[in-house]
C-alpha cells in the first residue's frame, strides 16, 4: 500500500502545535512503512514550516491542521524532485480547551464489516472506508459512533477515536496487535499519566457490554465519555478522575491555556 496518503490531524492553539513531539514521532514511524527515509528532525521541520505558512496566509491562531503526506513516485527516477507530496487543510476551532462532554455519547457496534490486521492497521491514512461505514451506520441508527471490529471479531477502535473500557477499576485499551490506529492521545494516556495505570489488551464484544465505563479519545476533542453502549447505560465516575489527571498533565507539560 505504498500510495496511501498518511494523515496527521493536529490541534493548533495560539499558533503552536499541541502534542508536537507525539505527532512528529507518529508521522516519522508511518513514513518508514512507506519506505521514505526521512529523519524525525526533517519531519518536524516540514510540519513547522507548513504551520508557519498556514498561520501567516490565513491569519488564524486556533485551528485544526490536517496534513496529508503521500510518496512522490517521480522521486524514484528523478531524485531532484521532492520525495513527498505535502497537502494541508485547516478548520477553525470552536473551543480551544479540553473539556469533558456534558452529555455522554451513544455507541453501537458496526456489523458485517471488519478491519484488516496488517502492517498499516495502526497508521492513520486515507483509506478510511471502514470508518466511513461506521459513521454512516451510527448516524442511520441514532448513535454518535460505531465501534469497529478487526477480522478476529475483537474491538479495534471507532471512526475517529481510540477506545478505553473500565471494568472493576481496571482501565484497558485495545493493544496495537488488534489493529487500532495508534492515536496520539492514546499514547499520552498510556505513558504520561503519573498515577493512573492503563493496560493494553484484547477487548472482546462481551468485554464491551460488560464494561462499567467506556470513554473515547482523540487529539482534537480530548476525552469523550460514553453514556450508552447500545441499550446499556454506563457510569463515568472513574472517567472523570482520568480526565482530571489528564488535564493536570496537559497543563504541566503543554500549557494551562489548553485546560
Amino acid at each position: 500500500m505504498p500510495d496511501l496518503g498518511l494523515i496527521e490531524t493536529i490541534k493548533v492553539i495560539n499558533g503552536r502545535i499541541v502534542f508536537k513531539n507525539l505527532h512528529v514521532k507518529r508521522l516519522f514511524k508511518s513514513l518508514q512503512l512507506i519506505k521514505v527515509n526521512e529523519t524525525e528532525f526533517k519531519v518536524e521541520d516540514r510540519i513547522l514550516r507548513l504551520l508557519k505558512y498556514e498561520c501567516i496566509e490565513n491569519g488564524l491562531k486556533n485551528f485544526r491542521l490536517r496534513i496529508e503526506v503521500q510518496k512522490n513516485r517521480a522521486h524514484d527516477y528523478m531524485p531532484d524532485i521532492a520525495a513527498l507530496k505535502w497537502n494541508c487543510t485547516l478548520k477553525p476551532l470552536d473551543n480551544t480547551k479540553y473539556i469533558l462532554n456534558d452529555v455522554g455519547l451513544k455507541l453501537t457496534l458496526l456489523p458485517k464489516y471488519k478491519k484488516t490486521i496488517d502492517a498499516f492497521a495502526n497508521v492513520k491514512h486515507t483509506e478510511r472506508n471502514i470508518y466511513e461505514k461506521a459513521v454512516q451506520y451510527a448516524k442511520e441508527n441514532g448513535f454518535d459512533d460505531a465501534l469497529v471490529l478487526n477480522e478476529n471479531n475483537i474491538i479495534a477502535d471507532a471512526s475517529i477515536y481510540n477506545v478505553f473500557i473500565i471494568k472493576d477499576g481496571i482501565i484497558a485499551t485495545p493493544c496495537l496487535e488488534d489493529a487500532p490506529v495508534a492515536g496520539v492521545l492514546r499514547e499520552l494516556l498510556l505513558t504520561r499519566l503519573p498515577t493512573t495505570k492503563i493496560i493494553e489488551k484484547s477487548i472482546s464484544i462481551e468485554d464491551i457490554y460488560m464494561a462499567d465505563e467506556i470513554f473515547l479519545t482523540n487529539a482534537i476533542r480530548g476525552i469523550r465519555w460514553v453514556e450508552f453502549m447500545d441499550e446499556k447505560m454506563l457510569d463515568n465516575t472513574i472517567t472523570k478522575q482520568i480526565f482530571d489527571e489528564f488535564k493536570s498533565t496537559v497543563a504541566e507539560h503543554f500549557g494551562e491555556h489548553l485546560v
